[in-house]
Order: structure tokens, then C-alpha cells, then sequence
């Protein structure tokens, strides 16, 4: 299920100058495909990725990716609540600092790993306090990329609605644990039919 979200926010094959995920360790712009940036998919190959490369990734190899790089990185089969899963696991895969600003918001260790204790943190803070303390720290977080680096202001929209799909919880119940269906739940059926094979 989280899987299906990121892949309505990543879609396909995009070349931007701008992006600095978009570049091999040669310094060649190629691009990212399904959401998997030039480096990643060089770590996951063992060499540089051409552009033929990083276009011609097929959906299944970037699954792959995400479950070994991203999904077992925040230990997502082992968190509880899959409305935090799903947040989670996007803040993980958009920005390298995820883990970090999860840790921020639960007052654990900042130190990017998802261990036994930042686990336990997850799983019994409450659900909803914790989706939209996150969701707002994401928030915070683009801005402050964009005042340090100007070039990433193209990104800026993009990036607040991918964000803005996430409406799990309405924003006026954070204390509460009343799902909303609104958003991201939609999204997520219209995925499933959409692209079931």
C-alpha cells in the first residue's frame, strides 16, 4: 500500500538540471526513473547509469529498490499503524534527511537509523499526533531547502502537493485517531484499480 503512493507521487522517467539526484558519480546528467534517482540506481548496478540505463529501468527493478534501500530502512513491516507507514516510508524515499526529522518530532537520537528504540517510539505515540507533527516538519523542511539552495524553488509546488496527499488524519483531529477517507485513501483505490494486473 505504500508502495502504491509513492509510485502516483514519483511516476516515471524525468531529466531536470536542477536536480542533483538526476546526476551519475560522473557528473552526467541522467535523469531518474520511478522515483529512483541517478545514485541510488548506480549503487544498486555497481556502475555509472547512462541515460538508456535510467530510462529503460523497468517498475519491477525499482520495487526492488524500495524495499531494500527504503521500506526495510524505516522497518515498515514492523510499524503498526500503516497510515504512519505510508508517511513514513514517503519521507524516507523524497529526502535522504527523513529518518532524521522523524526522530526530530519523537525526541529520540538523531541519528538516521531506525532502531529498536525509535521503533518502539512509532508504535506507541499516538497515530495521529505523530502523522501530522511529521507531515509539518516534512513542510518545514522543503522551505528551508529552498532558502538554502534557490535552484530547488522549481520543486517547491511539487513537492507541497505530494505532502498535501497525505490527509489520512483531518488536520484539526491531530490528538485524535478518527481516519479521514478523504486524499490519500482515494488515491490509493484508484491506484489498485487503475493498474491492477
Amino acid at each position: 500500500q505504500s508502495l502504491a503512493r509513492v509510485r502516483i507521487a514519483e511516476g516515471g522517467y524525468q531529466v531536470h538540471p536542477n536536480d542533483p539526484g538526476n546526476y551519475n558519480s560522473l557528473g552526467e546528467l541522467v535523469g531518474t526513473n520511478h522515483g529512483i534517482n541517478a545514485q541510488v540506481y548506480e549503487s544498486h548496478i555497481g556502475q555509472p547509469p547512462s541515460r538508456k540505463d535510467m530510462a529503460s529501468m523497468i517498475w519491477d527493478t525499482a520495487a526492488n529498490i524500495y524495499r531494500q534501500k527504503y521500506w526495510n530502512a524505516i522497518q515498515g513491516d514492523q510499524i503498526k499503524n500503516q497510515a504512519l507507514a505510508d508517511i513514513i516510508f514517503d519521507g524516507r524515499v523524497n529526502h535522504g534527511a527523513g529518518i532524521r526529522l522523524l526522530q526530530e518530532v519523537l525526541g529520540v537520537t538523531v541519528d538516521g537509523i531506525v532502531g529498536p528504540k525509535t521503533l518502539r517510539e512509532i508504535n506507541s505515540a499516538d497515530p495521529a499526533r505523530l502523522y501530522n507533527d511529521y507531515k509539518e516538519r516534512r513542510r518545514k523542511y522543503y522551505h528551508a531547502l529552498v532558502e538554502q539552495n534557490p535552484r530547488l524553488g522549481v520543486f517547491l509546488n511539487g513537492w507541497m502537493n505530494r505532502l498535501a496527499r497525505f490527509n489520512d488524519y483531518y488536520p484539526q483531529s491531530a490528538g485524535s485517531s478518527g481516519l479521514s477517507l478523504a486524499g490519500g485513501a482515494f488515491a490509493i483505490i484508484f491506484f489498485l484499480i487503475k493498474f491492477k494486473s
